[in-house]
């Protein structure tokens, strides 16, 4: 019994355990272990497609569209560049580190398409050779003194380095181009890909072992292990398939497509770049195939290399990106006088005589001349749009804090360059590429570190921060911005999605005990976190504001009363339910669109009528007669007369004349047709072809002119009256009497 109750309990704590690895497991998958740096930056460079670092790991060589550039591993400054012929390919460090060899896209007048580079010297050689015209992979033997290169006949040529003679070839087992080469950590042994999927295993002297193995894609990394026991096979298609030297399959494992393979130091991992919409370096287990940790990348990867420490770690990651620059992803490193005493505007930890952005606003100090003091200088004040931004909100049962900080105009514009995907017509980027930069920021960023700092920071009067979910997104500088745009900054938002162990109880106090720093893998340690713009603020609570908040002030409280909200009217309550519920103004806007569909129908049908009503009546009645207006009308009559009337009793005639009126009968015949007036018209159209009786002739009078006689106008002639004797006398008598 006892002994049935101890097995019990082993079998339980083995239980407990698995779960627990397996919660680890899951976890560490979530986030990278490290994070985006850097760029390259190398003038007149665009193109990046291939990159490789050297044994010692002091440079890193990439190669462009028509050039070559060697950066320093340890400052990624550029150390040389090389002009050449074509797009270079490929470029791979001989085993030694003193040379450096390319394939470049040649053609049939240039059929040189290898050459070598001398390291000590930093010059071309006049070692060169030729090849296919695209050579995608070249190899160099262990010990440095074969190169294997891709030729015209669908296999490969081992050149001498020292004279770049052609030692041997290996020929007849592909049909398509060769698209991958490797050597055997002893050098005994080559393995070869084409295009079809074809890998072929080749003694050294040339010879094919009979070891064959057929995939469904372009082959693009074949690649033995250290101890070489075993082969890994990646496809452009994302097909994945471990063998084992002897020719058995050991795993596979599909991804959403492939352009680069590495092994770790250990063989105990193996390194994958990942093509597809969510493009990164995924790490997973070599004998299990299980993902370890992925970096996802805010671009395009076209080849990648890697630098780990003794114990298969990786420590960084070289990605050429298809741009002119190779993205350096790594752990974040101490800035240049961190930790240094000194007095320390913004509180970063950087005294501001190492500091080169003293107030910490994202503009450095020599180009930051642009401020509204003339009390202090433009150094020493911080700009609120730029810096680090709190936005927090609160509703009864939830709190959302929304983090923003700004990234300097250099690095804004490398992080736009290194996005763009698909330029729009205007040469800037989409909001799908932001949307991407975004996305992967959020994947690769330890979200429980983030959320557990915050958490800390934060003490609520009532009530404690529960569950939290992150949410990532660009506030602005990316979406529709220029790709060389030198002038805009890069901000980006975490969103931190708490929910209340209780209903808020106000007033509400809030207060930030401290500002958080950047969390792992995050691109917060690329930009300045203090000091910080502060709002608050409730679904019904006054607001608060507080900028800049800086370290050296100490904790911040935060204060939240409560507002009474009138009860909104009945639109104030419909504009809310369209406001939070948008989905409702589908049938809205369906009614709509019906009303408008049956006005315009009833207004069609109404000219239709209207329209038939006038085709009838401009039709001719068959009894119809033109009559006269005026049975009767006299001749027209003229006066040639003078204008002015002379002194005489003669009438003249003045003549008033009427035109004729032409007037027609008008009837409407009855619409017989039962079928309505639309069936009619088409009945018109449908005999308009047939012969129309030929129409009747009517007869037309002409009404006469009326003359209308006025009366006769007399004019009276004046006189004068000549006053007589007698008049005299007669008037003198009627006086007496």
């Amino acid at each position: 019994m006892a002994l049935n109750s101890r097995r019990l309990r082993v079998q339980t704590l083995l239980c407990l355990a698995v779960f627990i690895l397996s919660s680890v497991s899951s976890v560490a998958g979530q986030y990278s272990d490290i994070a985006f740096l850097d760029v390259t930056i190398t003038p007149g460079a665009e193109e990046s497609r291939t990159v490789d670092i050297n044994a010692n790991e002091t440079y890193i060589a990439s190669g462009y569209d028509g050039l070559v550039a060697v950066h320093s591993l340890a400052t990624l400054e550029m150390v040389e560049s090389f002009v050449v012929d074509g797009d270079v390919l490929d470029i791979k460090f001989s085993p030694d580190g003193s040379m450096l060899a390319f394939a470049m896209s040649g053609s049939v007048t240039d059929s040189d398409t290898i050459q070598i580079i001398d390291m000590e010297s930093l010059a071309l050689t006049s070692k060169q050779s030729g090849s296919n015209s695209r050579s995608e992979s070249i190899q160099w033997s262990p010990d440095g003194h074969l190169l294997a290169v891709p030729n015209s006949n669908n296999g490969v040529n081992l050149l001498r380095t020292s004279d770049m003679e052609i030692e041997r070839t290996l020929n007849g087992e592909h049909n398509t181009k060769v698209t991958c080469i490797d050597f055997s950590s002893l050098g005994s042994y080559i393995l070869t890909g084409d295009e079809s999927g074809r890998v072929i295993m080749w003694s050294l002297d040339g010879n094919p072992t009979g070891k064959q193995w057929d995939h469904d894609s372009k082959v693009v990394t074949c690649d033995f292990d250290s101890s070489d026991e075993k082969l890994a096979v990646l496809t452009e298609q994302g097909e994945m398939a471990i063998w084992s030297f002897s020719g058995g399959a050991l795993g596979e494992k599909d991804f959403e497509g492939g352009a680069g393979l590495h092994w770790s130091v250990d063989d105990k991992q193996i390194h994958i770049l990942e093509t597809g919409q969510a493009q990164r370096i995924l790490t997973i287990d070599s004998s299990s195939l299980d993902d370890v940790v992925s970096i996802y990348l805010a671009h395009q990867g076209m080849d990648f290399d890697i630098v780990e420490n003794q114990f298969g770690t990786r420590q960084m990651a070289y990605v050429a990106t298809d741009t002119g620059h190779i993205a350096v992803y790594g752990a974040a490193v101490s800035a240049v006088g961190q930790g240094e005493s000194g007095a320390d505007l913004d509180g970063d930890e950087i005294p501001d005589e190492y500091d080169d952005d003293d107030d910490g606003d994202a503009i450095p100090d020599a180009r930051d001349n642009n401020c509204e003091t003339f009390t202090q200088a433009c150094s020493k004040n911080p700009d609120v749009e730029t810096i680090r931004q709190i936005n927090i909100r609160f509703n009864s049962t939830a709190m959302v804090l929304e983090d923003t900080f700004t990234l300097d105009i250099e690095l804004s514009s490398a992080v736009r360059n290194l996005s763009r995907r698909s330029i729009v017509t205007d040469a800037q980027l989409s909001e799908e590429e932001a949307v991407l930069f975004a996305d992967a920021t959020c994947k690769n960023m330890n979200q429980n570190h983030y959320v557990g700092s915050w958490k800390d920071a934060i003490l609520l009067s009532s009530g404690q921060l529960t569950d939290a979910h992150v949410e990532c997104s660009i506030d602005r500088g990316m979406s529709f911005i220029a790709i060389k745009d030198q002038k805009t900054h890069v901000a980006i938002t975490y969103s931190i999605h708490f929910n209340l162990s209780e209903t808020a109880v106000y007033p509400l106090q809030v207060t930030l005990k401290s500002q958080p720093r950047a969390t792992d893998a995050s691109l917060a340690h690329l930009a300045e976190l203090h000091p910080i713009d502060v709002t608050a603020d409730g679904s019904a609570t006054t607001q608060f504001y507080y900028s800049p908040w800086w370290v050296s002030e100490g904790p911040l409280t935060v204060t939240l009363e409560e507002v009474d909200v009138e009860e909104p009217d009945f639109v104030g309550k419909v504009a809310d339910a369209f406001s939070n519920n948008p989905v409702l103004f589908v049938p809205v806007l369906m009614l709509i669109a019906a009303g408008v569909v049956v006005l315009l129908r009833t207004k069609n049908a109404m000219d239709l009528e209207l329209d038939m009503e006038d085709e009838d009546k401009a039709e001719p009645d068959e009894s119809g007669e033109f009559e006269n207006s005026e049975e009767h009308a006299e001749n027209d009559v003229e006066d040639d007369g003078d204008d002015e009337l002379e002194e005489t009793d003669d009438e003249e005639i003045q003549p008033v004349e009427e035109k004729p009126v032409r007037t027609r009968r008008k009837s409407v015949r009855p619409n017989t047709s039962t079928d309505g007036p639309i069936t009619t018209v088409k009945r018109r159209r449908l005999d308009s072809n047939i012969a129309q009786p030929k129409e009747i002739s009517r007869r037309t009078t002409a009404s006469k002119k009326k003359v209308v006689k006025e009366a006769p106008v007399k004019k009276k002639v004046k006189t004068r009256r000549v006053v007589t004797y007698a008049d005299n006398e007669k008037e003198q008598q009627n006086v007496d009497d």
